[in-house]
């Protein structure tokens, strides 16, 4: 998985190929599948030089790549930052000045390519922490009219667990607050925990929709896809029982590869990733909007050629 400002190998994925695509227009101002050819044969000719695509299968993974992108264009509305030529050839910069969700894309695009263990904080905030508060903002959205959600993670205001554990208690009404019932004290910063959605009932009784979720900034996120369980949570912690088990959540950065998207989805629970992100991005708080830019902006003015 290549790295901005690295380039990707020759036998990157399509995904890989139109992550970088995007990129490159949006330093350039606009690419095209020739330019993406031509940037697969100075990687063919200087950097790799046994098993790479021949000139064939250099044109069709091209060639998936924008079909990639032509999908991405549909899967998010009209969230997509980037105008496709009628010929699928020719990848350009969308003019719109004012559409957040183009802000978001480019967020999550980048908070997928650049390193983040090391380059996650630019204009002082963190990226990979940013999309736990983008992410609370998605999941209630996505749970619609009357739905609520706070930030359990890193990122939230608390930063006790025993303190966050009732916290969440006290909003979802329900769990009876914290409880440890081994003899050790806990080590836990969040559980595996980002984000908690739910959906009250007028009447106020237990048993109602609640959602538990994980974000993960990056590439490197294959083998933590199941560490959130929220009924062995919810065991471990709440003093009771929640009368229905939390639906599974799990947040990416990434755009994930329509190949690996069922056996993905399977690992994770509801899948949201950055073409669902950017579906569901319409009402997210002004506070988060503004760091989403202010991150982006940041990095954005450091893009080589810029």
């Amino acid at each position: 998985m290549f790295k901005w400002p690295g380039t990707p190998s020759p036998r990157a994925s399509e995904h890989e190929l139109a992550d970088y695509a995007e990129l490159d227009c949006w330093k350039c101002k606009s690419t095209s599948s020739t330019a993406l050819s031509a940037d697969l044969g100075r990687l063919d000719e200087n950097d790799y030089s046994d098993g790479v695509p021949e000139e064939e299968e250099t044109v069709e993974i091209v060639t998936a790549a924008y079909v990639e992108m032509e999908r991405r264009l549909q899967a998010c509305r009209d969230g997509y930052p980037y105008v496709i030529d009628e010929q699928g050839h020719t990848l350009s910069v969308h003019r719109s000045v004012d559409n957040h969700r183009h802000v978001v894309y480019r967020y999550l695009l980048l908070a997928t390519r650049l390193n983040m263990k090391n380059n996650r904080v630019h204009a002082g905030i963190d990226g990979s922490l940013l999309l736990e508060e983008l992410a609370a903002d998605v999941a209630r959205e996505y749970l619609g009219a009357r739905a609520e959600s706070l930030v359990f993670g890193t990122a939230g205001v608390l930063t006790d667990f025993r303190g966050k554990i009732n916290n969440l208690c006290q909003h979802i009404k329900e769990g009876d607050g914290f409880m440890n019932r081994d003899e050790a004290p806990p080590t836990e910063k969040d559980g595996k925990l980002d984000v908690v959605a739910w959906k009250h009932f007028t009447d106020g009784l237990p048993g109602k929709l609640i959602a538990f979720g994980q974000c993960k900034t990056g590439t490197g996120y294959k083998d933590t896809l199941a560490q959130l369980q929220p009924d062995s949570f919810c065991k471990k912690w709440l003093q009771s029982p929640l009368v229905l088990t939390p639906v599974r959540m799990f947040f990416v950065a990434e755009a994930v590869s329509q190949q690996r998207w069922r056996d993905t989805s399977i690992d994770a629970g509801l899948l949201f990733d950055r073409c669902r992100i950017v579906d569901f991005c319409d009402c997210i708080s002004k506070d988060v909007l503004a760091k989403v830019k202010e991150w982006t902006a940041a990095v954005a003015n450091e893009l080589p050629g810029q």
